[in-house]
């Protein structure tokens, strides 16, 4: 059910389309709607709840609502929407401050995200998916996705760095979907001979890759490493020892271990190096890579699998060393370079400097793989 509204576009990228439902309360089964309505509510009011500590006593006051029937939802953005909020409520609920963490979701929570993940087609945890691709609104429904007109949906606290973080990502989505899109156009082109095609379909990347960038050098303006650091970033782990997910019988109270909420998830750069046909040597961080494509859509799953841009590197390479082609092919290289190195600075401020001993919200080494990769990218100029 969830690929209608994933299918990737040069207007918006990756983010969900049709836009975002906020309210999914009319597009569930009459039955549910009393619930539905009541487990929204509970999670607009998050970072109120969160900020009296009262969040875990909200959330077993939760009704119990049942989405495994095959009509309970009839619009796969409400799915996601519900998706979202029970991801929100339930890292949360795990994760609430000045309380012991936990490892035990209450069946209130964790019943209805399992069915819902189902639904989704994607693991009963927080990912990227539910903190950007779907958390978003034009403030004028003609505006453009830009980070000064979109608002969030969702949000652990009333923090104007959080709101900043998840739109600026967001506006990062939309700005680069044409290069994703070109990425595509390229690998096809390249297996055709088109020549002048790919080398149009290039020129679209460099510019997807310097708006890319541009936006994430923007980071700092309404993000304070520190605020991040401290407010947004312990929301984002999953549990390392698992968690358990009390009342779904299929699971058998075993706990459940997956990967935290990482930017990792993103298929934008991804589809990008893809198309150019960038490859990283076998390693921890290549496993890593493949694990993480679990958390995205299923659509978007299919579709950087299917870019092999050997061929494109393949009809470059074919080239004289001064063939125009070959240069900006190398300029695309370049800009993927440098946007893997601002990302590594960015990690660095925001995490690094601010722990001894850092570790990712994927559960990664994530400095040394950062580094990697930017290394391994830089080596494959042609």
């Amino acid at each position: 059910m969830s690929g209608s509204c994933w299918q990737v576009k040069r207007a918006g990228g990756f983010l969900v389309s049709p836009e975002p439902i906020d309210d999914a309360v009319p597009f569930v089964d009459d039955t549910l709607r009393p619930a539905v309505g009541e487990v929204l509510k509970t999670a607009r009011q998050l970072p109120r709840l969160l900020d009296a500590g009262d969040c875990r006593a909200a959330c077993h006051a939760l009704p119990l609502p049942d989405f495994s029937k095959a009509t309970a939802i009839v619009e796969p953005r409400a799915a996601e929407r519900l998706h979202q909020a029970y991801a929100f409520l339930s890292n949360a609920y795990l994760w609430q401050p000045d309380s012991e963490p936990t490892q035990n979701l209450p069946e209130v929570l964790a019943r209805p995200f399992v069915q819902l993940s189902k639904w989704v087609q994607r693991p009963p945890t927080l990912s990227y998916t539910d903190t950007q691709l779907v958390n978003w609104q034009r403030i004028d429904p003609d505006g453009p996705l830009t980070v000064e007109h979109l608002r969030t949906i969702q949000m652990f606290q009333s923090l104007s760095d959080e709101a900043w973080f998840w739109r600026l990502h967001i506006a990062i989505e939309a700005c680069g979907g044409p290069a994703a899109i070109a990425g595509a156009d390229a690998v096809c082109a390249a297996r055709a001979g088109e020549r002048e095609k790919v080398e149009n379909t290039l020129r679209i990347i460099l510019d997807g890759l310097g708006r890319i960038i541009g936006n994430a050098r923007r980071m700092t303006e309404g993000c304070r490493p520190e605020v991040y650091f401290q407010t947004l970033r312990p929301f984002l782990f999953a549990n390392p020892d698992g968690v358990v997910f009390e009342g779904v019988d299929e699971l058998g109270g075993k706990p459940q271990v997956f990967l935290g909420q990482t930017g990792a998830q993103s298929s934008l750069i991804p589809a990008i190096a893809a198309a150019l046909g960038i490859r990283h040597r076998q390693s921890e961080l290549t496993g890593y890579l493949v694990e993480v494509r679990t958390y995205m859509p299923a659509p978007h799953q299919q579709f950087v699998a299917g870019l092999d841009g050997a061929v494109v590197r393949e009809l470059v390479s074919g080239r004289g060393r001064t063939d125009p082609l070959r240069d900006l092919y190398n300029s695309c290289v370049e800009q993927l370079t440098a946007f893997r190195r601002l990302h590594l600075g960015l990690a660095a401020s925001y995490i690094a400097s601010q722990i001894d001993d850092p570790k990712g919200t994927g559960g990664t080494d994530f400095m040394r793989f950062l580094d990697q990769m930017t290394r391994e990218t830089a080596d494959q100029y042609l």
